[in-house]
């Protein structure tokens, strides 16, 4: 579905993305990891057309990215970005609808296809009690879900998402990282920045490791994500182990000898 062909970006003197070719498929919540820096946030930008790549291809559904108005491509791919500002006097359910405005024409008003396509947003993420709230007053966790619920309305199959869990306590990552499990099985296609080795290997069906601008790697988080991989990226020790009554992978700091 999403395709990524030798793509290359530079600005000005300075060459930030290398060579980066992937594909990936719906159905699959897949995780992008790399240290500040390695050009992530420039590779969401070339994805979402917002910059345009030095050389290379970026094709959705087979046809290139520079073919599609923005209109259309708002309905193939949306963008959750990490913080939300300004929203103070929407509520959740005006957030939501905001997700279908690529719908409409300029001075459209949303209609009865617009409300009912919010208000299934809002069940299929399990927020539809919070309708009436204000945004600005739910939890973090809460907010995230409203703006993935947007991106729901939105009708996009694929989400782009901004480190997700950087601003929120252990028990909103777990329901927002759920979350994101649940909407790849009904065959979205999310796409996260995280700076978690755990989040990925817990959550993650795919996993993209860029390092100096370039992809090294590509494949399972079990089979990628090794603990000398890891300090290589990182530059720091840790193990990472199997829990084998649970059969998982988790990530641990290695414990230094203080003298």
């Amino acid at each position: 579905m999403l395709q990524v062909i030798d793509l290359n970006f530079s600005y000005r003197k300075s060459k930030i993305l290398t060579n980066i070719s992937f594909e990936l498929d719906c159905g699959r919540s897949v995780c992008l990891l790399g240290k500040n820096g390695v050009g992530k946030s420039t590779l969401f930008k070339c994805l979402l057309n917002i910059v345009k790549p030095t050389s290379g291809v970026i094709k959705i559904e087979g046809k290139e990215l520079q073919h599609y108005s923005r209109s259309q491509l708002s309905k193939c791919i949306s963008y959750i970005p990490q913080t939300q500002n300004g929203q103070t006097g929407f509520t959740v359910f005006e957030m939501v609808l905001l997700g279908t405005t690529s719908r409409l024409n300029h001075f459209q008003q949303p209609g009865k296809t617009e409300y009912d396509l919010a208000e299934a947003a809002l069940v299929d993420l399990n927020i539809a009690h919070l309708k009436q709230k204000l945004f600005s007053e739910i939890s973090g966790g809460e907010q995230q879900l409203v703006i993935i619920a947007r991106s729901v309305a939105q009708q996009s199959k694929i989400i782009i998402m901004d480190e997700p869990c950087a601003n929120l306590d252990y028990g909103n990552q777990i329901m927002v990282l759920e979350m994101i499990r649940t909407l790849s099985k009904k065959g979205y296609l999310i796409i996260q920045a995280t700076h978690d080795p755990n989040h990925v290997l817990q959550y993650g069906d795919q996993v993209l490791i860029l390092q100096e601008g370039k992809l090294l790697v590509q494949g399972a988080p079990k089979e990628v994500l090794t603990s000398q991989r890891l300090e290589e990226i990182y530059q720091v020790p840790v193990i990472v182990r199997e829990l084998e009554m649970e059969q998982q992978r988790i990530c641990l700091p290695k414990k230094r000898t203080i003298n």
